[in-house]
């Protein structure tokens, strides 16, 4: 008979393909880890893994095995928690994947007092690229995730979460920070700091700019970064102006670090949407926070500067 603490530790092994960090997430010792990895090839008589010395990678039938576990542990927890509902309990762990700046700042207001009426539902938000978060929510590794896309994937539901303007924020010694305002042609005519291409950011500029017959692609880039908060930090060292989310700026702002550069006829508006993978059946914790997220009386905990 199969253990569902063997299978957690498989999992968690074929997740980080290293004994001794799976131990770490776990909290037992690396040795546990392999013996318990042991004990199920042994008793499903068939390696999961192949060893070089301390390197370890999942086998072919390794990773068969991995998405028939996670289904199991998922329907596992989802007894688990039913149970205890039917006690009129609320328990679970709820896991978030986060690929927005502005989701970052929105969601954990929303978390907090989600937590407020459900004390014994633990939570994790992973913070990361929209493709990582996306792919965690199509193997089943993460409950919902908050993208500022609609990627067409199966079997997963987008509903609009929040809306998050981006602002031009420029260094206080750049021509344009005494701008008044700036036409949109203007911002040929500097470097700017910009976003990689195929982020949110970049396709709600474009998507804006067009109503100008102009692109993103004609700017002078004079630094491309992958991350809105390291734009905001590179231009309070005086880099160069670039368009970020107004909730990552907003502390530069208000400390008066960089300014904000109104362009006239340009208000980039960037929707951010919550996903769920209906291919998979929903955990109680899982629906709760859906159901909590959009009730009409949070409304205001999904807005911030509209």
């Amino acid at each position: 008979m199969l253990e569902l603490h063997e299978l957690q530790v498989f999992l968690t092994a074929a997740e980080t393909e290293n004994f001794s960090e799976a131990g770490r997430i776990l909290q037992i010792s690396q040795p546990a880890v392999s013996a318990q990895i042991q004990t199920l090839e042994n008793r499903l008589h068939t390696q999961l893994f192949d060893r070089a010395g301390r390197n370890i990678h999942l086998n072919e039938v390794g990773e068969a095995l991995v998405p028939m576990v996670r289904n199991l542990l998922r329907e596992a927890q989802r007894l688990e928690e039913s149970i205890t509902a039917y006690q009129g309990q609320l328990v679970g762990h709820l896991t978030i994947g986060c690929s927005t700046a502005a989701g970052k700042y929105v969601l954990p207001k929303i978390m907090a007092r989600f937590r407020n009426h459900y004390p014994s539902v633990n939570m994790t938000c992973y913070v990361g690229a929209r493709e990582h978060a996306l792919e965690r929510l199509c193997a089943g590794q993460v409950d919902l995730a908050v993208s500022s896309l609609r990627v067409p994937r199966s079997g997963v539901e987008y509903q609009h979460f929040s809306d998050d303007l981006l602002v031009l924020i420029a260094p206080l010694d750049h021509p344009w920070a005494k701008a008044a305002s700036l036409c949109p042609e203007d911002l040929l005519a500097h470097p700017m700091v910009l976003r990689e291409s195929g982020s949110g950011t970049c396709i709600t500029l474009n998507r804006e700019l067009a109503a100008f017959d102009m692109s993103i692609e004609m700017f002078q880039p004079c630094l491309t970064l992958w991350n809105t908060e390291a734009i905001v930090q590179a231009v309070v060292e005086g880099v160069a102006p670039g368009f970020v989310s107004y909730t990552a700026a907003e502390w530069a702002l208000h400390a008066g670090l960089v300014a904000e550069v109104p362009v006239t006829g340009l208000r980039p508006v960037q929707r951010l949407y919550m996903a769920r993978n209906t291919s998979f059946r929903t955990t109680e914790a899982q629906e709760a926070f859906w159901d909590f997220t959009f009730a009409s009386e949070n409304e205001l905990l999904r807005q911030h500067i509209l």
